[in-house]
């Protein structure tokens, strides 16, 4: 595991993006949380103000960030028919840690890392002004406008989460 974190480039980049692009964030160091819910006990901040990313790849071999309410899931018919694309299948760990070395498994943000993903964002969050995701490590989120989110990652809004 020590090997893995050293390959982490934790928040930093992530950070810099943001600031790059000009966009007004807050970084949000808690305690180590593995999972959206825990992320958002460990802030303080309440489950439907926190999203997580969950990805999934296309026949074409493309990776699809969908960023979905931490207590929602995602619906892989849902998200095929916003991509207009058939989605094969979530990626696995092995796949996840291969394709986002820089993060941490499981803490992939919406944007960062590797160009060519295409990002969509669940149209549940669209009433959020501000949201909590990933920082690309499990101990920092970040918190922004839900509508930066979408402009710096690029992404479509898209109902894409299960009903």
């Amino acid at each position: 595991m020590a090997t893995r974190e050293r390959e982490v480039a934790g928040p930093g980049d992530v950070c810099e993006r943001l600031r790059e692009q000009h966009v007004e964030f807050e970084l949000l160091p808690h305690r180590r949380t593995v999972t959206a819910a825990g992320e958002a006990r460990a802030l303080g901040v309440r489950p439907h103000e926190t999203a997580k990313t969950v990805i999934a790849r296309d026949e074409n071999g493309v990776n699809i960030r969908a960023v979905v309410l931490a207590s929602s899931r995602l619906d892989l018919a849902k998200l095929a028919k916003a991509v207009n694309a058939n989605v094969v299948a979530l990626l696995t760990e092995s796949e996840l840690a291969g394709s986002y070395p820089q993060f941490e498994l499981g803490a992939v943000p919406p944007f960062g890392g590797p160009a060519g993903d295409r990002v969509v964002v669940d149209r549940g969050l669209a009433h959020c002004e501000h949201v909590v995701l990933d920082a690309g490590v499990h101990d920092a989120s970040l918190r922004l406008r839900t509508q930066d989110l979408i402009d710096v990652a690029d992404a479509m809004l898209a109902d894409v989460a299960k009903d």
